[in-house]
């Protein structure tokens, strides 16, 4: 069949593995990219051969060759675009979180679902093999019943004092932790049923970022699973990865252990310290060819769009994480339990 004509708005470092990705794969063509920093937009497409290039999301979606449109814009800027996109008849693939109220979440997939257009949300993980191997063992009934789940990923604060220019309108538990519920409603395929939070701030709001340190969050799901969530953006510096993802499944007959960050499957001590370079994610690639998880995961809307393959998580299962991580925010504000 044709190629998937993709464009793509925003080109931070997620954009650009966007670009990466589409460049490279068989069944899609890289059209157009966008952003406000039109330089920044120029620079994506000649390293990855995109044609057009736009500072304005609107002109890219007047383009009636584009099949459909990644979004990879901030946490918080993802509404506009999105609906626009939907409107034009463009198919959606949109960064986690979706969004991050349930209004700007609601507001995309009903756009989505009126124009009949494919939208994906891009919660990787899904595709990460560890935890896919740790899916099909629940599955599989090798520990039992999943009864508590155990997630912390959190970051140095170089993510939020230099990685992030936009920080200040984010936090770790919308750029974190939208990750690891939605790790554990699918793999306990289970809804949230109940949240209670504590926040802490401090660290962050002395360097200028006026965000919390971190997020503790207990989260009870319906069937009676348990899980805690602990995402903070205080990590030192001086870790030898950037993140720390560690994840623990204990289930009526056995348990599940998950260590992506402090693997030890390459260490080195060097002139840069100390590293545990990543094996999963973002290994190295050649000119034709692409490995790791996050690659992946983006080529699962290519398949979903061009064959119509399963969408590796859909509108609703993200809405789902963004209602549930506003009720996390009002547990943390308010100090009671918050009902789902």
């Amino acid at each position: 069949m044709a190629k998937v004509n993709m464009g793509i708005v925003g080109t931070g470092i997620i954009g650009e593995l966007h670009a990466f990705t589409f460049s490279r794969l068989p069944h899609a063509e890289l059209v157009a990219v966008c952003d406000l920093d039109e330089a920044r937009a120029r620079g994506v497409a000649k390293t990855f051969g995109a044609k057009s290039v736009y500072s304005d999301y609107r002109a890219l979606l007047e383009d009636p060759s584009i099949d459909a449109v990644s979004v990879v814009t901030p946490d918080f800027a993802h509404r506009e675009i999105a609906v626009a996109a939907a409107k034009a008849g463009k198919h959606l693939l949109v960064e986690k979180p979706l969004a991050t109220t349930s209004d700007d979440a609601e507001a995309i997939v009903k756009a989505a679902e009126e124009a009949g257009v494919t939208l994906m949300v891009d919660f990787h993980n899904r595709c990460n093999p560890p935890f896919v191997q740790a899916k099909a063992q629940i599955l599989e009934g090798g520990i039992g019943t999943p009864k508590y789940i155990y997630a912390r990923l959190s970051n140095t604060t170089f993510v939020p004092t230099q990685m992030l220019s936009w920080a200040d309108q984010s936090s770790a538990l919308w750029f974190l932790a939208s990750h690891t519920l939605d790790m554990a409603c699918w793999l306990l395929e289970d809804t949230p049923s109940r949240v209670y939070a504590l926040k802490r701030s401090g660290v962050l709001k002395e360097k200028g970022i006026d965000v919390p340190d971190f997020h503790v969050t207990v989260v009870e799901f319906a069937k009676g699973a348990v899980v805690t969530l602990e995402n903070a953006w205080i990590l030192p510096e001086s870790e030898p990865m950037v993140y720390n993802f560690k994840v623990e499944v204990l289930g009526s007959e056995g348990s599940l252990y998950i260590n992506t960050s402090d693997h030890r499957t390459i260490e080195t001590f060097g002139q840069k310290g100390h590293q545990l370079p990543d094996v999963l994610g973002l290994p190295p690639s050649t000119e034709y060819r692409f490995a790791g998880f996050m690659p992946e995961a983006i080529a699962r809307f290519v398949d979903a769009v061009a064959y119509g393959a399963p969408v590796l998580a859909s509108g609703r299962e993200a809405l789902l994480v963004t209602k549930t991580l506003e009720a996390v925010e009002r547990s943390a504000d308010t100090g009671m339990p918050i009902e789902l």
